[in-house]
């Protein structure tokens, strides 16, 4: 078998925690081979050494060229999507695009032979009936060593998010709360900054090199405040999945996705979204030390047997033999002899097209770097 993958931007961490990391692990325990690009990088040539192609959010012309014409192939498509797009909020940086894409959306969604979601909320909300479960996972590797506990360092408590928070009963429940030092990954960072905060900002990063980050921080917690509505309850609770995994106590928004994987004053805690009980919450997990120890070690159990990467990795398996066999049940592509001339010629432009893409973007990346 041999599995094709693109993403807008295939290095991005969504791209590697819903395609990348399970799709590489999928291949290796298959034997299959698997090939990663982003959606400028990709030929006909590319397509034509496949059986299978997966796509992330696709939302543009090229991509659904890329799709039809895997498909003209015989080649089976997998739309993948992770996110509630058609109900997009306006504290998310992206929003004016990604409403502006709508149609293309719906196009590319329609142009695959199975839709994969990340939750099964995702896949009714959209309006798809035959959408098939891929679940998010916590990050693979063994973690044996819990965070430091150091009695002369402050709580470190940590907010992470690639988008700015809608949730502006925090910051009245943080104020004047003692002993914590504040850490803020992304966006959020500003925010804070606005609010009066003092706090240790730190970009976002991928995947290994935020969990290096948060697991070395001394006396860790994790606040994930979240939005009750339609978008977010769509999300998975794959935040919780990487504090988790490596030991780090969390609160979150008594909201979905966090209150139907956490087991409230167990695995974490549920808080419901008002000043009051976040205040309260705070100041507990803060001074409780046995607490905070006791939920992260039932948390990183949880984890590891719940939602292992082993779980999506068999998701994944399912989905694209579903989608073959989908692709083989609607038969081969009409005027085969036509269509194989006309890819021949295409995959001949589409290798100096994507030259020229590669070269255009480098450029501006070296333009942006030297503003800077």
């Amino acid at each position: 078998m041999r599995l094709l993958a693109l993403a807008g931007d295939i290095g991005a961490t969504i791209a590697q925690i819903r395609l990348g990391e399970p799709l590489r692990a999928l291949a290796e325990q298959r034997g299959w081979s698997l090939t990663l690009k982003s959606f400028f990088e990709c030929t006909s040539a590319d397509l034509a050494a496949a059986d299978v192609l997966v796509v992330q959010r696709a939302d543009s012309r090229l991509a659904l060229r890329l799709q039809q014409r895997m498909r003209q192939m015989g080649g089976a498509v997998v739309y993948d999507i992770d996110d509630l797009l058609t109900d997009v909020p306006s504290h998310i940086g992206n929003q004016a695009s990604v409403r502006a894409r709508a149609l293309l959306r719906s196009r590319c969604m329609s142009a695959c032979d199975a839709v994969s979601v990340s939750t099964v909320r995702l896949g009714i909300e959209l309006a798809l009936p035959q959408a098939m479960l891929v679940p998010n996972h916590a990050p693979a590797g063994d973690y044996l060593s819990l965070p430091p506990e150091d009695e002369s360092q402050p709580v470190h408590l940590i907010f992470a998010s690639s988008d700015r928070l809608a949730t502006g009963f925090i910051y009245p429940a943080l104020r004047g709360l003692p002993g914590i030092k504040i850490v803020v990954v992304g966006p959020p960072a500003a925010d804070f900054a606005k609010e009066g905060f003092e706090v240790r900002a730190e970009p976002l990063r991928p995947r290994a090199a935020f969990i290096d980050l948060v697991r070395h921080l001394p006396n860790p917690l994790a606040a994930i405040p979240l939005e009750s509505s339609r978008f977010a309850s769509c999300k998975s609770a794959v935040k919780w999945f990487d504090y988790a995994t490596v030991g780090v106590p969390t609160l979150c928004s008594a909201v979905s996705p966090y209150s139907d994987v956490i087991q409230d004053g167990i695995t974490g805690g549920l808080v419901a979204n008002d000043v009051g009980s976040w205040r309260a919450a705070l100041q507990r997990a803060t001074t409780d030390r046995a607490w905070r120890h006791r939920i992260a070690i039932a948390a990183r159990a949880e984890v590891r047997q719940r939602h292992a990467q082993q779980h999506t990795v068999d998701a994944w398996a399912l989905v694209v033999t579903t989608a073959i066999a989908r692709r083989r049940q609607a038969g081969p592509p009409s005027d085969g002899a036509f269509r194989w001339l006309t890819n021949a010629a295409l995959q001949v432009a589409d290798q100096t097209v994507a030259r020229l893409r590669v070269f255009n973007r480098a450029r501006l990346a070296r333009r942006h770097a030297a503003r800077r």
